[in-house]
């Protein structure tokens, strides 16, 4: 199980290069560097004066916006802060604010953002275009701290890659994506939110080496798939991981599910006629559930005043045929030692994991060497840019 745990993070490690890489050396020598504040006072006057392939290079301090200061990003460029604890966009406006205006919006392709706080804002970052007719895709965001917003951030576009940030007590949530596509998040810590991930009407999203943990729900997962979660710390949440209406071919596997209220939640929703809001093809093995208070909660009405005819629960096998799951509350026996148990483990007349794992499986935080490309891309865009930067920047306001 741990050899092909390896080859997996492997995998997604040359992916990360694919992804990255690819932009970093193909700048041509005459990109320019722009510097905010030494070339232009604001973060979008600089923006508004680059070309595609430019890098914005935004030195430490405080940059304030607003419903009428919002950032948008409408060019192929590189959007740089020196340091990610003290380069801050502060938002000026209450973040229980109505309707979707984003500090920072992304309306343009193959854009990375990275080095910076983004705080008090309704939304941290959106990946949308609502005016044009270039899309977001191939979009990167890399080494932020996205806390205390409304919203951290909200995808609706494609191809997109977020990374090595903190995502922390944003209330609605961390990150929500609907109607989109070929969504890689890795390597998160993803905390305290409203909902950790919120993923819906979207198809090929991996989640992979996240911390999951303190939220009030922790990855939901709706309409269509496939979903690819694997090798996340999934802890302390009021459920961790919830199939709802139409989840389909979600393969979760090799996650610690642990200390939440609930482990997995099957979502029984209600529908009108005869045709049930059901998923199909979800296989959950591999995992571990310890000392969560329920581990499987595999009936959820959501609503519970409304009877419609036929109810869907999303279909799950708790196996692959072979391995199963570890259950800190399963009490069966090994009798020839083959590390799996004799006996299934029952959740309920509809759900069993006919090959429970005896042991817990060592799921270990995600492995720093399997970040290390985005790191060195990210050094080397930040090294970029700091050949035209004095090497003692004052710290300032703006």
């Amino acid at each position: 199980m741990r050899k092909v745990t390896s080859t997996l993070v492997g995998l997604l490690v040359l992916s990360s290069i694919l992804v990255i890489f690819p932009n970093v050396m193909t700048v041509e020598a005459e990109a320019r560097t722009i510097v905010v504040p030494d070339d232009f006072s604001t973060i979008q006057a600089a923006i508004d004066n680059a070309a595609e392939g430019d890098t914005v290079f935004i030195k430490n301090g405080i940059y304030h916006v607003d419903e009428n200061t919002l950032i948008v990003i409408d060019e192929t460029l590189s959007l740089i802060g020196e340091d990610p604890e003290n380069t801050v966009i502060l938002g000026l406006f209450s973040i229980h604010s109505s309707g979707s205006t984003a500090a920072i919006r992304v309306a343009a392709p193959n854009v990375t953002i990275s080095g910076f706080t983004i705080t008090n804002c309704t939304t941290g970052i959106a990946i949308a275009n609502y005016y044009a007719e270039s899309y977001p895709s191939g979009c990167r965001i890399i080494g932020n701290n996205i806390v205390d917003n409304g919203e951290g951030i909200r995808s609706q576009r494609s191809d997109l890659f977020i990374s090595g940030n903190n995502i922390t007590r944003n209330q609605g949530g961390g990150i929500t994506g609907w109607n989109t596509e070929n969504i890689i998040i890795t390597g998160n810590n993803i905390a305290e939110n409203g909902y950790g991930i919120n993923i819906g009407i979207s198809r090929n999203i991996t989640v992979s080496g996240n911390n999951i943990s303190n939220n009030r729900r922790g990855l939901n997962l709706v309409y269509y798939g496939p979903y690819f979660v694997y090798g996340n710390n999934i802890t302390k949440n009021d459920w961790g991981i919830r199939f709802a209406e139409g989840c389909n071919n979600a393969i979760v596997y090799g996650n610690n599910i642990t200390q939440n209220s609930v482990g997995v939640v099957l979502l029984n929703f209600p529908n009108s006629g005869d045709v049930a809001v059901s998923g199909v093809g979800n296989i959950v093995f591999g995992n571990v559930f310890i000392d969560n208070s329920e581990q499987v909660l595999p009936n959820e009405i959501e609503f519970e005043n409304i009877r419609m005819g036929s109810s869907g629960t999303d279909i799950v096998l708790w196996d692959n045929g072979t391995v199963g799951n570890y259950w800190s509350d399963y009490t069966g026996t090994d009798n020839n030692g083959d590390g799996i148990a004799d006996t299934a483990y029952e959740i309920d007349e509809n759900n069993r994991d006919n090959y429970p794992i005896m042991e817990p499986i060592i799921i270990p935080e995600f492995p720093s060497w399997a970040i290390l490309p985005l790191l060195i891309a990210a050094t080397l865009l930040i090294i970029i840019c700091k050949q035209r930067l004095p090497k003692t920047p004052n710290q300032q306001s703006y």
